[in-house]
């Protein structure tokens, strides 16, 4: 029997490098939760994106009809949620105590987990203050702004504190 015939016969050899290499099988489970939390953090990074590309079409609605007044207090918003989006998706892999652990307690990795679906929760109040922003009456812009305004910068915190809760779990 040759070599082909041989890996073709077997079939799953990753399963078989995992039970023979001591420490594969957690450098896996690293890799693992290390992509998962990326693409976590791509998601939630590109809602915030869908949420700026909002506060863009109304600011062009904005200067269209000659309504300037707010117009730069709505940009510093958005490039503070461009930021709040950059940070998310470019954090540092490094939450590293937290993933590069073997092994990981369940109810701390579920914390970790609700608190990104938290996070997800804040972009969604988010996307209803722009939202409302976009149909509001004149008269009651700056009070949108303003909500806008507070739940942009709830949503940094959050951001800021998701390091935190990542460091909490590490041992």
């Amino acid at each position: 029997m040759d070599l082909t015939d041989r890996i073709q016969r077997d079939p799953n050899p990753l399963q078989k490098l995992i039970e023979v290499i001591p420490g594969f099988s957690g450098y896996m489970e690293r890799e693992e939760r290390r992509g998962a939390d990326k693409l976590l953090r791509e998601f939630l990074a590109d809602e915030i994106d869908d949420a700026g590309q909002a506060i863009e079409r109304i600011a062009t609605k904005w200067s269209k009809a000659g309504e300037l007044d707010y117009l730069d207090d709505l940009e510093e918003i958005a490039g503070r949620l461009r930021r709040a989006g950059d940070d998310l998706r470019f954090a540092d892999y490094g939450y590293s105590g937290f993933f590069d652990l073997v092994k990981i307690n369940e109810d701390d990795l579920h914390r970790f987990y609700q608190y990104d679906m938290s996070l997800r929760s804040f972009i969604a109040d988010i996307r209803e203050d722009i939202d409302r922003l976009a149909e509001v009456e004149a008269d009651d812009i700056e009070d949108a702004l303003a909500d806008l305004d507070e739940s942009v910068d709830d949503l940094n915190e959050m951001i800021e504190e998701r390091e935190a809760v990542a460091t909490d779990l590490a041992p």
